[in-house]
């Protein structure tokens, strides 16, 4: 390199560095300004694509002091968009002057007192009224402020804006729908300025919807200048809906129709978005999505079909149910889910000892919604949460709940499942089996009114081993034996103490337990103790039963019933409020035994002595005659006639006497001038009544019912009875 070739090097190096070491010099054609204004302006028109303002602007630009005081030296530019004029300087300018620079462009310097005072308030404005015209812009119309020389702070405000049509429709909330009926979200249509519709007009409008849709029903509501607006001539054809539009006369205020459609898919509708097409005289072609339709529902999962021993509270078998939706807010939020179970189902935990259960054994992990157990133990209800972001992944719900099931329940146990968009379905959960499985050796046939009838053997069958418990765990409370209950129906009575013995399987009972006793105090009944659980099922058979019928025994199938701790826990019948066994059909009951005895007898009015056949007995109450009948006392009445004690059947707060005799059954009841035989009512002239606490009846009337004749002999006041 030349040597002057070095220097000029050098001197550049020099000059860079000076440059760089003082960055913050300032040159004499430079000057620092600082923004120093609030800029705004004071509404946002809609305007029509030839909107003049012509002196009478409806909005203005504002140009504030920000941190100090403007000066005549603060000089900025205004300049309107492309398509909008100023018409002039607007007459109305407040605090500064204004030279129209272009058809576009405004400079504004700020003048007068009331600004230009330096007064260092900081709050004086300089108002810019927009005295404007539009010519050809459409859009968003914003103003633009270029500071120049001065401190004001530069922007675009939007002051505008500019539709082509008459009107503008868009969607104030898009609505989540499903398979069914329902309202979509509400479509706005709304003057593109003031006056672009005509007031008092009825002009045509069309909607239509997708091809898949029908429409249900379209609802109007009119505010500012369409307040009062109304829908005539509505005609509804599938996927297209008519009307009349019904714009008032009189306010000029810029007018806003709010619809509200109600639409059904159809068959095969595919998910997606839900879109109304508007178009009308009156109105500006326009489409616009209402809807997000959904194939609402649910995939709903249980783990594992268990089954269960019906009656077994402590058996504490889990059903694990997992509902997920089809798609990502396929769940209406702010509604609920709801899984029902039957009601012979409860979800248990723990029980106190009025039957009453706590702490339910549920468990929700996994879930993204926390269910609720009801007060009747059956149903679990989750509340899905309403949010305004649709979630991006599926929503799920799980449960984990042990279940009991009611004493008699067999077969399979289904949940109903339905809510927030999923419609009514049916889930197997369970599958429930007995205990035990109770049979009768043969068809035994029963006659009414017969004592020591041999009766079937009976078949206790377990359907699993341990099915029959030794003991049953109450919590808190302690254990209980299991024992075994086989009853029998009212009016029916174990005549001897039948055998039971194990026949199959290994289950041990306690043959010295066995014995007869009185279930719930009314039923006869046999129990015995269980020794030991068995390991493989086993059967039991119960043999030489004899029975007894009394008269009150209806004819056709007779059940008997099987019950105890061993086969249902006492919480199980607690819970279910139930305090009988499991029936079965057991023998058929034949008509009543014949009663041959030809029997007769007399009663002589106003004594204690009667006679049956040739025997004289005594009775603790006289014959008398009242109104000219004759009434005797019913239970000799009974006797005379071949009725037993155990066949005359006093219910004392009914104030009734029911009578078996044969095939006959007479029910009197005191005061009433009727009888009833078979169940048919037969009148009476007279009535039943009380006296000295017997019971007094009209003696023909009952005579006859019981198939005999009464005949009177008046000289010696005697009624015999044949």
């Amino acid at each position: 390199m030349k040597r002057g070739h070095k220097k000029w090097y050098k001197g550049v190096r020099q000059v860079s560095f000076v440059a760089l070491a003082a960055p913050l010099a300032v040159m004499p054609w430079m000057s620092i300004v600082e923004a120093n204004s609030n800029n705004y302006v004071d509404r946002i028109l809609h305007l029509s694509s030839n909107y003049h303002a012509d002196g009478n602007p409806a909005a203005s630009l504002y140009v504030g002091e920000k941190d100090i005081d403007f000066t005549t030296k603060d000089t900025f530019r205004v300049t309107l968009p492309p398509g909008v004029e100023w018409n002039r300087v607007p007459a109305g300018l407040e605090n500064a002057t204004a030279v129209l620079m272009t058809e576009s462009t405004l400079v504004v310097t700020p003048a007068g007192p009331n600004i230009v005072n330096n007064d260092g308030d900081q709050a004086d404005k300089i108002r810019i009224p927009l005295d404007i015209k539009v010519n050809g812009a459409t859009g968003e119309l914003k103003v633009k402020v270029e500071p120049m020389d001065s401190t004001i702070t530069s922007g675009e405000y939007t002051f505008a804006i500019v539709r082509t049509g008459k009107t503008i429709a868009v969607a104030d909330t898009v609505e989540a729908i499903g398979e069914t009926e329902a309202d979509t979200g509400i479509v706005r249509i709304e003057e593109a300025s003031p006056g672009q519709i005509t007031r008092g007009s009825s002009t045509p409008v069309t909607f239509r919807l997708p091809s898949q849709f029908e429409w249900r029903d379209i609802k109007l509501t009119g505010t500012g200048g369409f307040t009062g607006a109304t829908f005539t001539n509505i005609i509804k054809d599938g996927n297209t809906l008519r009307a009349t539009l019904n714009i008032p006369a009189g306010s000029n205020d810029r007018g806003f129709l709010y619809v509200k459609p109600r639409v059904k898919p159809k068959d095969g509708a595919v998910p997606g978005d839900v879109y109304v097409s508007i178009s009308g005289t009156e109105l500006s072609d326009a489409e616009v999505v209402v809807a997000k339709y959904q194939k609402w529902g649910a995939n709903i999962k249980v783990e594992q079909v268990n089954q269960i021993l019906s009656s077994k509270f402590d058996d504490k078998k889990v059903v694990k149910m997992t509902i997920e939706e089809t798609s990502p807010g396929a769940f209406i939020g702010g509604r609920e889910v709801e899984v029902e179970f039957p009601s012979t189902v409860k979800i248990v935990g723990t029980v106190t000892p009025s039957g009453n259960i706590v702490r339910h054994l549920i468990s929700y992990s996994g879930s993204d919604v926390r269910g609720v157990v009801n007060s009747d133990s059956n149903r679990i209800t989750f509340t899905i949460p309403s949010t305004s972001t649709p979630s991006s992944s599926k929503r799920k719900l799980v449960f984990e709940a042990a279940i009991a099931v009611k004493t008699g329940t067999l077969g399979d146990i289904e949940a109903t499942v339905e809510g927030a968009g999923i419609e009514k379905q049916k889930v197997l959960v369970a599958k429930v089996i007995p205990p035990v499985i109770p049979k009768a050796a043969g068809e035994g046939k029963l006659r009414i009114g017969l004592q020591g009838q041999e009766a079937p053997d009976i078949f206790l069958a377990e359907t699993m081993p341990g099915a029959i418990r030794k003991a049953i765990d109450m919590g808190p409370l302690g254990t209980e034996n299991g024992f075994v209950v086989v009853y029998l129906p009212k009016g029916v009575t174990y005549t001897t103490t039948p055998k039971v013995e194990v026949i199959e399987g290994d289950l041990k009972i306690d043959t010295a337990s066995v014995q007869i006793v009185k279930a719930e105090s009314i039923y006869d009944a046999i129990t015995f103790n269980v020794k030991a659980e068995s390991t493989k099922p086993s059967k039991i058979r119960i043999s030489g039963i004899k029975l007894g019928l009394d008269r009150s025994v209806p004819e056709g199938v007779m059940e008997a019933k099987v019950a105890g701790y061993a086969l249902s826990h006492p919480f199980n019948s607690k819970v279910f409020n139930v305090t009988t066994g499991s029936a079965f059909q057991y023998a058929s009951v034949i008509t009543p035994a014949p009663t041959d005895t030809k029997m007769s007898g007399s009663f002589t009015i106003g004594s204690t002595i009667y006679r049956i056949g040739d025997n004289e007995k005594v009775m603790d109450a006289a014959p008398y005659i009242k109104d000219d009948r004759t009434y005797l006392p019913v239970r000799y009445v009974a006797e005379v006639l071949g009725v037993g004690e155990k066949d005359i059947v006093w219910d004392k707060a009914a104030h009734t006497v029911t009578l078996f005799k044969g095939d006959k059954v007479v029910q009197i009841k005191v005061g009433e001038r009727k009888i009833m035989v078979n169940g048919t009512v037969v009148p009476t002239d007279v009535v039943a009544e009380i006296k000295n606490e017997r019971m007094m009846l009209p003696v023909y009337h009952v005579v006859q019912a019981l198939g005999a004749k009464a005949r009177w002999d008046a000289e010696s006041q005697t009624v015999f009875i044949e």
